[in-house]
């Protein structure tokens, strides 16, 4: 195991003085780009589409979406640029929870107006709790477009061509079929007719930017700061240069979601062990020292050795908070040790601290996969086909004993005056045949009687239902198998001292024990001793 916190650190790391970093609450906004505008603020919206709406404001008409999403999508194809058209940008905005107390549209407006006080475009915003009513938060859908003063109306000087597409051709031969007709979404605008009309000014450069979110961010924060009473509830803007990791968001139907909850669940077991650290009494530099060894550039040699791989990052994450974990394991052993007359601390053993990396959540296994069905289903087969081996036993046996009296009708004929005998094999042989195409006849029925053609489909039948039921016995076993656990890891501090050294020094600093206190554990020991032989006198006994 390579561990980057050397010996060194770790004892200079006790005579170091650091200031504890009090956390908050970080601040969550969240930009999209939207590439159907009209459709997500009809969703975000929409009392039927959401189940706890409680206000939505605008500045603009609902036409105002439509009109911005196509002058967006003309621009786009005239562009020429590969992907999709960004028709419009989204921030989700986290609130805590006390605001829901406020005034729903009153809060929603306020929070808009923030916004709107220093970008003028068009927005629309709602006010919404999730589900379970545990995430309250704010969808404020913009522009990025300012609407222009007067209308431009381009005139087209020529006929023009338009292909599928929507894009500009130089020929009408280029939008036309082999039969010479205008193929189904081309149009022909001619001249003397608006062939363009822009109702918005170019896009802001400035909604692209990194900065702008970071803005955002910053601005948001401070107005929940300002309303917000509960001074447990108040936000700061996560640093990501800082000591801890943030979290991911997981939005609805997220093909990545249990990826994602289970990389949540290390940042947040790596966030609480910073807390821990910190509260021990490792300064925000050392907990920094950490986190760019056993995180940062692990990271870093992993992506130049493997590239961008989730599953790898997840162990980098395990092992970052085992080591972690073992640092405030650590902290804690040094703060009661013995030390010299430097403060130094002195250690007459090796000290092992656990630093296994930290396993993942239990996955939820929900409900033990029952085999009942199949079970059963097994089980009615084989009574059938039970049925159907006895009844071809009996068949068996009839046809054995049809051969026998067949064999004694032989030898009777061979024999002079056994006429009456003749007729009694005879006889038997034919109540045998009769016997045997009635069990015959049975055999043919179990199959019939139970849905079945013949013996080859119940047995069919049989081994589709036995796969079935190993299937559910692997996903039984499966369930009941134990989580996998890490492997147990230990990092070693050897001593630093040897026992009689520590003595010297603990003599040296005025750690003797007193001649009083001597005597009166040796006055101790004497009077044990009777008690002891007298023990030792009624074993004899």
């Amino acid at each position: 195991m390579k561990v980057h916190f050397d010996d060194d650190f770790l004892w200079q790391r006790i005579r170091r003085k650091g200031g504890i970093v009090n956390r908050r609450n970080h601040s969550f906004v969240m930009e999209s780009k939207l590439h159907d505008v009209k459709g997500r603020v009809n969703y975000i919206s929409s009392p039927e589409r959401q189940e706890n709406l409680y206000a939505v404001f605008a500045n603009v008409e609902d036409s105002y979406w439509e009109l911005l999403a196509e002058q967006n999508q003309r621009d786009f194809a005239k562009s020429g640029t590969e992907g999709t058209c960004i028709e419009a940008r989204e921030l989700i905005i986290m609130l805590p929870p006390s605001l829901i107390e406020y005034d729903h549209e009153l809060l929603l407006k306020y929070m808009t107006s923030v916004f709107l006080e220093k970008y003028d475009v068009g927005c629309c915003a709602a006010l919404h709790h999730n589900k379970s009513k545990t995430n309250l938060h704010i969808h404020l859908i913009f522009s990025e477009r300012e609407i222009q003063q007067e209308v431009e109306r381009k005139i087209a000087s020529r006929n023009m061509f338009y292909n599928e597409k929507g894009k500009h051709v130089r020929t009408k031969k280029e939008i036309l079929d082999e039969d010479g007709n205008l193929r189904p979404g081309c149009k022909i605008i001619k001249k003397g007719e608006v062939y363009e009309t822009n109702f918005f000014q170019p896009k802001k450069e400035e909604f692209k930017s990194n900065a702008f979110l970071e803005n955002m961010k910053q601005v948001m924060t401070d107005v929940i700061n300002e309303i917000v009473k509960d001074e447990n509830e108040k936000l700061q803007v996560f640093q990501k240069g800082g000591p801890y990791l943030a979290t991911k968001k997981i939005g609805k139907n997220n093909p990545k979601e249990a990826e994602i909850r289970a990389d949540n669940y290390l940042r947040q077991e790596w966030n609480r062990n910073v807390d821990r650290a910190l509260l021990t009494g490792a300064s925000e530099m050392e907990v920094m020292a950490a986190k760019q060894s056993q995180i940062d550039e692990s990271v870093a040699e992993s992506i130049r050795e493997h590239g961008q791989d989730p599953k790898l990052f997840t162990g980098i994450l395990q092992k970052a908070v085992g080591y972690l974990r073992g640092f405030v394991e650590f902290l804690r052993e040094m703060k009661y040790c013995d030390r010299d007359t430097e403060g130094n601390p002195l250690i007459d053993h090796d000290v092992r601290i656990d630093i296994t990396p930290e396993p993942l959540p239990a996955k939820s296994k929900g409900k033990r996969p029952s085999s009942e069905k199949q079970e059963a289903e097994v089980m009615r087969l084989e009574q059938i086909l039970n049925k159907m081996k006895k009844q071809e036993q009996k068949i068996y046996a009839i046809e054995k004993a049809i051969v026998k009296l067949e064999k004694d009708l032989k030898e009777v004929k061979k024999k002079w005056f056994h006429r009456k005998e003749q007729k009694e094999l005879e006889g038997k042989i034919e109540t045998k045949k009769v016997q045997l195409e009635k069990a015959k006849a049975t055999l043919d029925l179990i199959p019939a009687q139970n849905g079945y053609q013949n013996a080859l489909e119940v047995t069919k039948a049989m081994k589709i239902a036995k796969a079935e039921l190993k299937k559910v016995q692997l996903a039984q076993k499966a369930w009941d198998a134990p989580e996998p656990q890490p492997e147990k890891m230990y990092l070693r501090i050897p001593a630093n001292v040897q026992n009689m050294e520590k003595q010297e020094m603990q003599k040296s600093i005025g750690q003797r024990r007193s001649i009083h206190e001597r005597l009166e554990e040796k006055k101790h020991m004497v009077e044990q001793q009777p008690s002891k032989r007298g023990q030792r006198d009624m074993g004899d006994r």
